[in-house]
């Protein structure tokens, strides 16, 4: 190539020497190669399968992870999820708009969040190898140079690639730490949450166990990695299957013990009133208005009846119905005057007056539904006997309404002799 610049020769061949060193700078701070092809698109990973150290060869000189966190979680229904967190700092004069991040191998439900929210899936490309996954994540806002982002990744595992079952309570979870090909990690730590109950054991070297009430967590930490050699872990522990109703058991009975605390305290403290008995008078009164209410009832029925029959003239049959409607009107203040006093004074009988109450207003329906009975075959619309068949079913239903008052009255009336 330089005998080629040497036989351009003339001004244009310093032209071509300038360019030639501004393409290999770029290239330098990219950290990519010049067979790659793509400008502006780091590559650190390079053959991740590889365990050997590559430590002869140049860092990765476009950004530096500072703290990369994962935390793999274990419940107790054989859910097997993870979290992992990445903080990243630009190192390249340059701003990068894409950064290539690893997960386990076969993560599914890739979800990513960074600051400024969380990213489409249009910017999440993955690249699934055998022992990793990895995402090329295009920035939803271009990372400057020195300055630093945080992505929080999210996603779920299957359980039979990792979770091996050696006994009845005995289990080994396998996880291969894939690092980045030439990228300093300042900070590298590894969480594995059990399942509640679980216990482990043959702890390898290097690890801590942290316990909050009864979750067990398995931690390790690594500072300043600069290999990319795989890591493989295996840690053992025991969990019995009855752990997972031991929650729900737990629930269940804290439930039920407040329950009977809050019971005993309620019936030593706030004793249960003791029933007054309803005075007899009250319920004689009661009885005495209602039975007189009755009969100006039927008798108002009977004062209609006269004068459809032709035996009153109409002037005397409003002078009357007139004289009863005020007496009932009156009768009806009294009785719920009476009523509010027994119903306070009796849950059981205030039902009884509830139930007398909602047979009174079915036989003033069914009143209704005679009256327009008649009034349809007065004026053609029924035969006499489609009349005599609703009316004779009405007055049935009204006569076991009436028989249903009556049965009250009567229990009144003991309550009130007893």
């Amino acid at each position: 190539m330089m005998d080629l610049i040497r036989e351009i020769g003339g001004e244009n061949s310093y032209v071509i020497k300038a360019l030639l060193l501004i393409i290999l700078v770029i290239l330098s701070c990219l950290g990519i190669g010049l067979s790659i092809g793509v400008s502006g698109s780091p590559s650190i990973m390079g053959d991740t399968s590889s365990t050997a150290s590559s430590t002869d060869k140049p860092a990765n000189k476009t950004f530096i992870i500072d703290e990369w966190r994962r935390e793999i979680i274990l419940d107790a229904w054989n859910g097997l999820s993870g979290i992992d967190y990445y903080s990243v700092i630009n190192v390249c004069p340059t701003e990068i708009n894409m950064v290539p991040l690893l997960l386990p191998a076969k993560a599914d439900e890739i979800r990513v969040q960074d600051a400024y929210g969380e990213y489409s899936p249009l910017n999440i490309f993955e690249i699934r190898r055998e022992d990793t996954v990895q995402i090329n994540l295009t920035l939803n806002r271009p990372l400057k140079p020195e300055e630093k982002n945080e992505f929080l990744l999210s996603y779920k595992l299957p359980l039979d690639t990792y979770i091996e079952q050696t006994g009845w309570q005995d289990y080994k979870l396998r996880l291969d730490i894939v690092k980045p090909k030439n990228v300093l990690i300042r900070k590298f730590s590894l969480i594995v949450n059990l399942p509640e109950g679980a216990e482990p054991k043959n702890l390898p070297p290097n690890f801590q166990v942290k316990r909050q009430g009864l979750t067990t967590k398995i931690i390790l930490i690594m500072r300043n990695i600069r290999e990319s050699n795989t890591l493989h872990i295996t840690l053992e522990y025991k969990y019995s299957i009855f752990w997972r109703a031991f929650k729900p058991l737990i629930l269940i009975g804290a439930t039920a013990l407040a329950l009977t605390v809050f019971f005993i305290i309620k019936r030593l403290y706030y004793p249960a009133p003791v029933a007054m008995p309803v005075p007899p008078a009250l319920l004689n009164d009661f009885i005495k208005v209602y039975e007189e209410k009755m009969r100006l009832s039927m008798e108002l029925q009977s004062i209609e009846e006269q004068f459809r029959s032709g035996r009153i003239s109409r002037k005397r049959m409003r002078l009357r119905r007139r004289t009863i409607e005020h007496r009932i009107s009156e009768l009806n203040k009294r009785l719920a005057e009476l009523k509010n006093r027994i119903i306070a004074a009796s849950d059981r009988l205030g039902d009884l007056i509830k139930e007398l109450e909602a047979a009174e207003v079915e036989i003033e329906t069914l009143n209704a539904d005679i009256e327009r009975v008649e009034a349809r075959f007065r004026h053609g619309e029924i035969s006499a006997d489609v009349r005599r068949r609703l009316i004779d079913e009405y007055a049935s239903i009204r006569r076991r309404a009436e028989g249903r008052i009556s049965e009250i009255l009567m229990r009144l009336q003991e309550e009130a002799s007893s």
